[in-house]
């Protein structure tokens, strides 16, 4: 028998098909990538799919637009956090698990990916601001949301003087940004150390606890 009927007589694979879970990510993926590299405004459907792969019907199916691509991927950040925040140890001290949530959230809004993705809106808002409103809502919010659910916890079994769960949680939340966001924002070439990281937790962690231990449990 030639080659060729060798070839013929070997029927050809199926192709694999992707698990919905793994063709919500790549969908994701591939608009993470469309819209960094054309922006929000030059960024299509067509495009994104012929990256992801799929159909425009499935992305429709499941996200509904783009602006519903967009929620989804802020929305995945804010997603992972309160995750990380819900996994924290029962065991573990209140101090322990700040540095805990401090480091998740640090990993998290520093990746270079999200970074460009917040520069990228941030420049679209001021001719789109519901794009602002968007991420706003599906990320920053949302993870003080969590945080201050953890705080409201904290306080109720008496590890934390709480008036305000959410105020606290914008308060953390933001000495936690620091001037690292601002510095990798700006220079994406400044991405900091572990160890300035690590550094930095301790600060605010340490800072945060001298505020709002109980009374009674305030160091002198």
């Amino acid at each position: 028998m030639s080659d060729r009927a060798d070839r013929e007589a070997v029927p050809p694979r199926p192709r694999q098909r992707r698990t919905p879970a793994a063709q919500r990510q790549a969908i994701l993926q591939a608009a993470t990538e469309v819209f960094l590299e054309r922006g929000y405004a030059g960024a299509s459907i067509d495009a994104i799919v012929e990256r992801a792969g799929g159909s425009k019907a499935t992305v429709y199916a499941l996200f509904g637009n783009k602006e519903g691509l967009l929620t989804a991927l802020v929305a995945q950040g804010a997603e992972s956090l309160a995750a990380s925040v819900d996994a924290l140890p029962a065991g573990a001290s209140l101090e322990e698990n700040l540095r805990a949530i401090g480091r998740n959230y640090l990993h998290l809004i520093l990746q270079p990916k999200r970074v460009a993705l917040y520069r990228l809106v941030a420049g679209e808002s001021g001719r789109c601001p519901h794009l602002g409103d968007i991420f706003y809502r599906t990320g920053p919010q949302a993870v003080t949301t969590r945080v201050a659910e953890f705080f409201r916890a904290a306080a109720a079994r008496g590890q934390l003087e709480a008036a305000d769960p959410e105020q606290l949680a914008h308060f953390f939340v933001h000495a936690l940004r620091g001037d690292h966001h601002n510095r990798v924002l700006f220079n994406p070439t400044r991405m900091p150390t572990e160890q300035e990281i690590d550094r930095h937790i301790d600060f605010v962690a340490r800072t945060f606890l001298r505020c709002c231990r109980p009374t009674g449990d305030r160091s002198p």
